[in-house]
């Protein structure tokens, strides 16, 4: 298996841990001391979330052959807005975990009119998400154009086959955020990364076996985005 593949199918495997976590005992056990936090939001700040932010940091690695294209000026710039990514997608993820529990623990979570509810709210719904997906699409972003600088010209369609498969669960996770979520956050974010993607996989002039990493993101976003789209629009 490619390395790049590899990577995604590990990313893929935390998706599904993720997903699981969310509906296990974790939910139920509240720690001490002063009810602080659940075992669920510790282990998905300190352990699956830290997985999301070490495989880019992998992914970056293989894209950029070994941090070869870091070298150059442009590469100096995209590295920056890579690091700036992951740092705003785990922040937004803490500030998320964070204030959902303290909201969905303390609040009415349908009828609330006190200013703690509200902050407690506003940093859950949107304060926190918006860091979260403005860093994944600033981390993304960095990889697309890295992988167009020096492209994977060893990428072969069985390989791509792997990748193909890989996509299909990244596009459960956006599904499930942008389809479901109270507010459209999640989905304006979706939208805009498929119009974003779209833009370098149509400017693209060479094989697109070339750029499996963006193939890998607009094969997502698009059955992740449009699913979502039909669920909260046309049903």
């Amino acid at each position: 298996m490619k390395t790049l593949n590899l990577l995604l199918t590990l990313s893929s495997l935390n998706v599904i841990l993720i997903t699981i976590e969310r509906f296990s005992f974790t939910t139920k056990i509240i720690l001490q001391p002063y009810s602080f936090l659940r075992l669920h939001e510790v282990f998905q700040i300190t352990v699956l979330i830290l997985i999301t932010i070490v495989i880019p940091f992998f992914l970056l690695k293989e894209i950029t052959h070994n941090f070869e294209t870091l070298k150059t000026k442009k590469g100096l710039a995209l590295g920056l807005a890579f690091v700036v990514g992951v740092y705003l997608y785990g922040t937004g993820n803490g500030v998320h975990e964070l204030a959902s529990y303290l909201f969905n623990t303390f609040c009415p979570i349908k009828n609330f009119s006190s200013l703690p509810c509200q902050s407690m709210y506003f940093n859950d719904y949107y304060f926190g998400n918006i860091l979260y997906f403005v860093g994944a699409f600033l981390t993304n972003i960095s990889l697309i154009v890295f992988e167009r600088i020096k492209p994977n010209i060893n990428f072969s369609k069985k390989d791509m086959v792997v990748t193909s498969i890989n996509s299909l669960v990244l596009a459960f996770a956006i599904f499930a955020y942008s389809a479901f979520d109270r507010v459209l956050v999640g989905l304006v974010y979706s939208v805009f990364t498929m119009i974003a993607v779209y833009f370098f996989l149509f400017t693209w002039k060479k094989k697109y076996i070339y750029i499996p990493f963006t193939l890998y993101i607009a094969i997502a976003y698009t059955i992740g985005t449009l699913a979502s789209i039909v669920v909260r629009f046309v049903r």
